[in-house]
């Protein structure tokens, strides 16, 4: 999918798996023509290719062996690409036109294009914002990003709060998580749930409480 929208959605295109021979020379000798691709999911990400097989620079039998053939010679429609989600695929040609709507999956470190982050870097708006990347990629899917990453990156920021850190806002301003937690401990369940740049370590007030009762 990625290689799909980082040609600006355009068909058909031919691609190859394992270009390098790294898993096997017989790679190299194969390509497919993608002339159809339908993505699913809330993210875009996913979803099945369609084409037609490619052997030596002519259609071919993708097998010799009938079970295993995915696509004949003679075939008139496109059939189902095996594996197009997984890696390893290289852009061979681009042989149609880029959509009107262009669209390109975007790394951490790419610009948004649009918005109030217009110029910004997706990294730095999942940094301050991870409510505007729900929205524009979970809602509107104004955004193709790589899901994974941005999960993965959003969690490295989130940041875990023990007993002794102070609270920066809110009604209990400059008290610690300790001193709110003996006497509104729901308080700090309703912030929890309403802000995802931090978690509570439930178990370090747990064993604090312990601790306390052991003295």
């Amino acid at each position: 999918m990625e290689l799909y929208y980082n040609i600006g959605r355009a068909l058909p295109f031919t691609a190859q798996r394992f270009p390098d021979g790294r898993v096997s020379g017989w790679y190299r000798s194969q390509y497919v023509q993608v002339v159809k691709v339908m993505p699913h999911g809330k993210y875009g990400k996913y979803g099945k290719a369609y084409g037609y097989y490619y052997r030596n620079g002519e259609r071919a039998d993708s097998s010799d062996i009938e079970d295993l053939c995915w696509c004949k010679k003679e075939d008139q429609e496109p059939q189902e690409i095996p594996n197009s989600g997984c890696g390893s695929w290289k852009l061979l040609d681009i042989q149609g036109e880029p959509s009107s709507d262009n669209s390109k999956v975007l790394g951490l470190d790419d610009s948004i294009d649009f918005g109030k982050y217009k110029g910004v870097t997706l990294r730095e708006v999942i940094e301050k914002d991870w409510q505007y990347i729900e929205w524009a990629v979970l809602q509107s899917q104004r955004l193709y990003v790589d899901v994974e990453a941005v999960v993965k990156y959003h969690e490295s920021c989130i940041v875990s709060l023990k007993p002794t850190d102070v609270i920066q806002f809110g009604k209990y301003k400059g008290q610690s998580l300790a001193s709110v937690y003996a006497t509104d401990a729901q308080y700090l369940q309703w912030l929890e749930s309403n802000n995802d740049s931090f978690r509570v370590d439930w178990d370090s007030f747990q064993a604090q409480k312990l601790n306390n009762k052991d003295e």
